[in-house]
């Protein structure tokens, strides 16, 4: 079982297809890089920069240096490899932009910067000019776009349980009396706790996503509510996976964004334009298959994910841009 392609598809697309038509709509006028379609057949090209630099970027160019925010253990999207050093899928995306900046501000010297950020911290930090992207999985929510921005979108997920077979646990309504663990700070703890009155369950918020796990492994929770994709690294690298099952109706459908400061629409063009150009250059299939189809450090486990049709959407439209 891989946890992710056996979700309800014909549920969600309707639900995605109307989140992907409100986020994309909401950027025009916007974007100025997301003022023309691009023919299907074209590669949009990495962003340059008219003008003064505003914003993030001033400052990157001023100091010399990018803050990226990544995550311990979310893995594909963010997490860190036996080297200590962070990777995955959204890593890969945030140093497509790195490279633009580069390349777009003469700053061939640029110094990276990676800091580790958790649920909880990742907001006040990006909101505070600390970290200049967050590289890990964001849901984009209205709450917290009145504090932070965020780019256009790079996948599909849904927040769904991770649980022990053991335990017989089918979904939310087999916990009554029971324990879920779910990240501070995390979507799949805003959702449990909306459930867990009514249905009689106890929510215990966690650090981060490893520690909810520990807390899942060892039994102090009966279920773990996350995004089904990080579910599935969760589960993949576990120590006896077979065991494990990602489980129960989807509680939402998100569309997963990269973080950025608010209101700084020279950087979010920066951002969105070449994303675009990793969309429609076909990179982003590339990387796809390196996170979610290969063997992945620190296990070497092959998680087996296809893209869905709802994650090609995203590419799809997040590609027809120009400058």
């Amino acid at each position: 079982m891989n946890g992710f392609k056996k979700v309800n598809w014909k549920i969600a697309a309707g639900r995605v297809a109307l989140g992907l038509s409100v986020w994309f709509a909401a950027q025009t006028g916007i974007s100025t890089a997301m003022a023309a379609p691009a023919k299907a057949d074209a590669v949009v090209a990495l962003p340059k920069v008219n003008g003064d630099l505003t914003g993030t970027l001033k400052k990157i160019r001023d100091t010399g240096v990018i803050t990226l925010g990544y995550r311990e253990a979310a893995i594909p999207f963010s997490y860190v490899n036996d080297k200590g050093k962070p990777v995955g899928y959204t890593m890969d995306l945030c140093y497509a932009v790195v490279d633009a900046v580069k390349t777009a501000l003469n700053l061939p010297n640029l110094r990276v910067r990676e800091m580790s950020i958790t649920p909880q911290n990742r907001i006040p930090l990006v909101k505070n000019g600390t970290v200049d992207l967050d590289c890990a999985p964001n849901t984009i929510t209205p709450e917290r776009a009145e504090q932070v921005g965020f780019s256009n979108p790079y996948y599909v997920s849904e927040v769904r349980l991770l649980v022990n077979k053991k335990d017989n646990i089918h979904g939310l309504d087999d916990l009554k009396g029971q324990n879920l663990v779910a990240s501070a700070g995390s979507t799949g703890e805003r959702l449990a706790r909306m459930q867990a009155e009514k249905i009689g369950y106890r929510v215990i918020p966690a650090r981060d996503h490893g520690e909810s796990m520990v807390t899942l492994e060892t039994g102090r929770a009966k279920a773990f509510a996350l995004d089904d994709v990080l579910l599935a690294g969760f589960r993949a690298n576990a120590r006896d996976p077979e065991s494990f099952a990602i489980v129960g109706a989807p509680l939402e459908t998100e569309l997963n964004a990269l973080m950025l400061p608010r209101d700084d629409l020279q950087f979010k063009r920066f951002v969105d334009t070449t994303l675009a150009h990793v969309y429609s250059s076909g990179d982003i299939r590339r990387i796809q298959r390196k996170w979610f189809q290969q063997p992945i450090p620190p296990r070497n486990v092959n998680l087996n994910l296809e893209p869905s049709k709802e994650v090609v959407e995203v590419w799809r439209k997040g590609s027809q841009v120009t400058e």
